[in-house]
């Protein structure tokens, strides 16, 4: 699956900060201070941050569903069938309507995971559960600790 040419991100510019209470000075308030940005309690920036998980895991499911739309096939060999599939799932130009989506939808999902990161780094959470899980994993069986477990 082809990817667009990655334009510049939609939070860039903007600072996340997370204090433990707003207009305390510190932490909190130094997104408003320098320039444009976020400046949340610990509290918020968690609940942000689980509700952007899980629309980030919404957009990811619905990327299997629109990438299957775009192998959509003719139920027919015959003009008008052809014709149809082709405003579709056309690749070219212009876009057949289930690729345009399917663009959509993959855009959605890397604003969402831009999100998520953002508001990770915020709150000093350097890599997600499933990333570190999966690196535990790789490393014990770089070390030869996982030998005996199927």
């Amino acid at each position: 699956m082809s990817q667009p040419a990655q334009q510049p991100g939609w939070l860039d510019g903007l600072n996340f900060s997370v204090g433990d209470r707003f207009g305390g000075g510190g932490a909190a308030g130094a997104a408003t201070s320098g320039g444009p940005g976020f400046a949340l309690s610990h509290d918020d920036a968690m609940s942000m941050l689980n509700l952007a998980k899980g629309v980030r895991e919404d957009f990811r499911d619905m990327r299997i569903d629109a990438a299957r739309l775009t192998r959509v096939t003719s139920p027919a060999d015959e003009p008008g069938s052809n014709g149809y599939n082709e405003l579709l799932v056309n690749r070219g130009q212009p876009p057949g309507a289930f690729v345009a989506g399917e663009a959509q939808v993959n855009q959605l999902y890397a604003h969402a995971d831009e999100l998520v990161k953002r508001l990770e780094k915020a709150l000093g959470i350097i890599q997600s559960s499933d990333e570190q899980a999966g690196a535990d994993v790789k490393n014990a069986a770089a070390s030869g600790q996982g030998e005996g477990f199927a």
